[in-house]
């Protein structure tokens, strides 16, 4: 699950996004310490919408006021980007001031009303997204936030949480679609490599996005034996709805290896989808799991059977002949 967390001053806004693939859930707002506070849920936690030029969609989402206290709610737009660390997880951009560096889904709404809910009530909230036409086309990346005030009227709350559902809007025009595999290698307890003493071993796969329009990689991946036998099958970003890679962006997905018994040489292979079109993609990786400290200690043992234990034992028998042999030339003498 996606996750944006953004403080503002004394507000702590927790906003749950399903760009990776998994279910936008809007997390209650914690209580006040007075054992007042204010909770929000809204419906639908996420939108996939087409839009084309010079056309308009109106989108309803549904605010509700779970707690016992009326509150108000602003509604909020914001552009989002890819975060820099290539889980998946969006980067709200909170200034104002700011747009995003490509296409601006703030440019397709001009407000979100504010809204008051009474204790338990559900609000329909109509929100209008306009496409001009002579917008560029490609994706347009955004959230819609309802955040509880906390001004003189609203003295029983002490930290407060906004909710948003989030949008992934296309354009269709001039669209591309334009993935490659960035990286493809295997790890184990997250260090990549080749050579590996031991599993659980971890598949990890790099797409990077040259288009202008995000896109859901898919596909198998296959764990080969020293022989070319597939021991394993593993599919990548399965889930429903899968996660997305957005434009000029890298996201990482890693693909867990289940197969335990490992020992040899091995073969990670890579056949990926992408597109309206069924781009495909290949990607292989060969990686060895040898337990290399196992047969070094092991190697070390032989190695002093056979050239030290020799020596120690001829030393001995040496020695005892040497004692044994001086009681007869005393007696010679």
């Amino acid at each position: 699950m996606l996750a944006i967390f953004v403080v503002e001053f004394v507000v702590v806004i927790s906003v749950f996004i399903g760009v990776s693939g998994t279910t936008f859930a809007a997390a209650p707002v914690p209580a006040a310490p007075k054992g007042t506070g204010n909770g929000l849920k809204i419906a639908p936690v996420r939108t996939d919408i087409s839009i084309d030029k010079g056309t308009s969609r109106t989108i309803s989402l549904f605010v509700e006021d779970i707690t016992a206290f009326p509150v108000t709610v602003h509604g909020i737009i914001n552009d989002f980007v890819a975060s820099d660390d290539e889980s998946g997880e969006p980067r709200i951009i909170l200034d104002d001031t700011q747009r995003a560096p490509g296409n601006s889904f703030k440019s397709l709404i001009s407000t979100v009303p504010t809204i008051t809910l009474n204790p338990n009530e559900r609000r329909e909230v109509k929100v209008t997204l306009s496409v001009p036409p002579n917008a560029a086309s490609g994706g347009y990346y955004g959230a819609i936030r309802f955040s509880p005030g906390n001004g003189e009227n609203d003295k029983n709350v002490a930290l407060t949480a906004s909710v948003g559902s989030i949008f992934l809007v296309r354009v269709p025009g001039n669209i591309t679609e334009k993935l490659s595999v960035d990286s493809f290698g295997v790890s184990h307890n997250k260090k990549s490599g080749s050579l590996f003493s031991s599993g659980p071993i971890t598949v990890e796969t790099r797409f990077r996005n040259f288009g202008n329009i995000h896109v859901q990689p898919f596909g198998k991946i296959y764990i080969k034996n020293f022989s070319g036998k597939i021991i394993e099958t593993i599919e990548i970003n399965n889930a429903q709805p899968r996660g997305s890679v957005l434009p000029a962006s890298v996201r990482k997905f890693d693909t867990p290896v289940q197969h335990k018994k490992f020992f040899g040489k091995y073969t990670a292979e890579g056949s990926f989808g992408y597109g309206s079109n069924g781009e495909l993609l290949l990607a292989k990786k060969t990686f060895y799991i040898i337990p290399y400290k196992l047969i070094g200690v092991i190697a070390a043992i032989v190695l002093f059977m056979i050239v030290v234990m020799p020596r120690l034992i001829k030393a001995y028998n040496s020695n005892i002949i040497r004692k044994a042999s001086k009681p007869k030339q005393n007696k010679r003498k």
